[in-house]
């Protein structure tokens, strides 16, 4: 069980990172806290809270939207100029009180599995910025998530920047309609090049192409086998492929 000795709550990403980065002093970022508070590693010892340092802005700019880390779920399900998938997918991440609490940025570090809002985030190109003591890196997110834990050492994640524009559709299988999917397909269309991405087929929503749907190995739980998903990753897939057609 993690034993919080102290709690910071810093006015700039500048004093962030340095919290952050002290030597000797296991520090844990918090942005909304749906994830990190069922999840305390239990060696954390203090939390920085980013509530104050400003990055919750969401800006246009030349067919593209760049959203601050720490802006909240329901914001994008507000905006009215926002890709309806990404409207959508912030949506079904969970009922309106976790909205309003859950960030953006916080989805993006937890890298559920079942996360159909980063599956749109892929599907889109979504690039993310990462802030440290040596300044900012453009990171591509599907390469953020194949090694998160790396990516994130001593820095802190401060937006996410994709394109808006292309044609989408999304299939998915769950339990209820209100539950996380079991497999989730979604699919962006832009001019001759698809952009396939699915829930539930591996340890992060994945971009996949249809050709290597069948070197699937997805990992089982009580509510599908492996055998399971791989067929519902195909059968979706080929539905949203067909939609767009």
């Amino acid at each position: 069980m993690s034993q919080i000795k102290n709690s910071h709550r810093p006015e700039s990403i500048a004093e962030a990172l340095s919290l952050l980065n002290r030597s000797g002093i296991n520090t844990a970022l918090i942005a909304g806290g749906t994830y990190l508070t069922p999840n305390m590693p239990p060696e954390v010892e203090e939390l920085v809270d980013l509530q104050d340092v400003g990055l919750d802005s969401i800006d246009r700019n030349n067919g593209q939207v760049t959203i601050g880390a720490m802006t909240r779920l329901q914001s994008l399900v507000d905006q009215a100029d926002m890709p309806p998938l990404v409207q959508e997918m912030a949506h079904r991440e969970g009922p309106n009180t976790m909205r309003n609490m859950a960030t953006i940025g916080g989805v993006i570090v937890g890298g559920d599995w079942e996360s159909e809002l980063l599956a749109a985030l892929l599907v889109f190109e979504a690039t993310i910025i990462l802030e440290g003591a040596d300044g900012g890196q453009s990171i591509p997110l599907t390469d953020f998530l194949a090694d998160s834990d790396s990516a994130l050492k001593g820095r802190l994640l401060t937006s996410v920047t994709f394109p808006t524009h292309g044609e989408t559709a999304s299939e998915r299988v769950a339990r209820t309609p209100a539950d996380t999917p079991i497999v989730a397909a979604l699919v962006r269309l832009e001019s001759e090049t698809q952009h396939i991405a699915l829930c539930g087929v591996a340890d992060t929503p994945i971009l996949v192409s249809q050709e290597a749907l069948s070197t699937l190995n997805p990992p089982a739980d009580f509510r599908g086998s492996t055998e399971y998903r791989k067929e519902m990753a195909q059968v979706l897939t080929e539905r949203v492929v067909s939609g767009l057609k």
